[in-house]
């Protein structure tokens, strides 16, 4: 029954059968098969299907209010106690590569002084489909989340807005985002501004392109405040403007993240109040 207590859980946050199922590796059969199971037991639905989705009964969100964080903290050790190859000692770590390697390095740099015995293993990145495909402690996402399976805190925001060399071209669009990752509406709106745009699905490559006076870039205040001679560049101003991406740290499991996670994450923290264009200013050019 704990087992299928779990699988409740899991969909309860994710309010999705067929993505907790992807999630788990189980087919959806035997998914709706153990719910089914688990609410002859208990005698009552504790979840309803639904256009939008999953919706929890009243006693669903009984079970829910009163056994997720219990349930989910006793899977978390059953899981490591049946794990003796992975040692306690491992850490992993998923983080967008341009802010890892750049604003956040003395973050990261005291936190491996702090932990000298620990096995950091670091997946630089931004893509979310890696969260449900590798094993980690803490992840900092940049953007809205759109997996509510995972427990988050918001640590900070980056404006984002078009920046270009004075004397360069300004009808190429160089652009490090993916469709996704723009406010609805804002690809057509930027193809209809720019006849020729460079997908560029790195930010820093795609800032070094700009500084080469290669066109108009879409970046965030973390690369283009490491831009060397802000004086040759301005800001171009888009109508409606870019809204501030914020930043996460997304860990699961329990409500609150391990001792070591919540180390890293104050550590991340100190580092973004210290540094404006993390908190959603803007870097002054021109």
């Amino acid at each position: 029954m704990l087992d299928d207590l779990h699988l409740f859980i899991e969909i309860a946050r994710r309010k999705s059968m067929s993505q907790t199922a992807k999630d788990l590796s189980l087919n959806l059969s035997t998914l709706s098969r153990r719910i089914q199971s688990l609410e002859e037991k208990l005698g009552n639905p504790i979840l309803q299907r639904t256009a939008r989705g999953i919706v929890l009964t009243a006693k669903g969100e009984q079970l829910y209010n009163e056994l997720a964080e219990q349930v989910l903290t006793l899977n978390t050790h059953l899981n490591q106690l049946n794990s003796p190859t992975l040692e306690a000692s491992d850490f992993y770590l998923l983080c967008p590569q341009n802010i890892i390697a750049g604003p956040l390095m003395p973050a990261l740099n005291a936190f491996l002084a702090n932990n000298l015995a620990l096995n950091l293993h670091i997946y630089p990145s931004n893509t979310n489909s890696q969260l449900s495909q590798k094993r980690f402690d803490l992840a900092i996402r940049v953007g809205e989340q759109q997996d509510s399976s995972y427990f988050q805190k918001r640590l900070g925001a980056i404006a984002v807005k078009l920046v270009s060399k004075k004397d360069a071209p300004r009808t190429r669009l160089i652009l490090p985002y993916t469709q996704t990752q723009l406010p609805t509406g804002m690809l057509n709106k930027l193809t209809e501004l720019y006849s020729d745009i460079s997908y560029c699905f790195d930010i820093t490559i795609a800032r070094k392109m700009v500084e080469e006076g290669n066109g108009v870039g879409l970046l965030p205040m973390s690369e283009i405040s490491c831009i060397t001679d802000k004086q040759a560049f301005d800001y171009i101003e888009l109508q409606p403007a870019f809204a501030n991406r914020p930043i996460y740290a997304l860990w699961h499991n329990t409500r609150q993240p391990s001792k070591t996670a919540s180390q890293l994450i104050t550590l991340i923290q100190s580092v973004i109040e210290q540094t404006p264009c993390l908190q959603g200013d803007i870097v002054k050019l021109g």
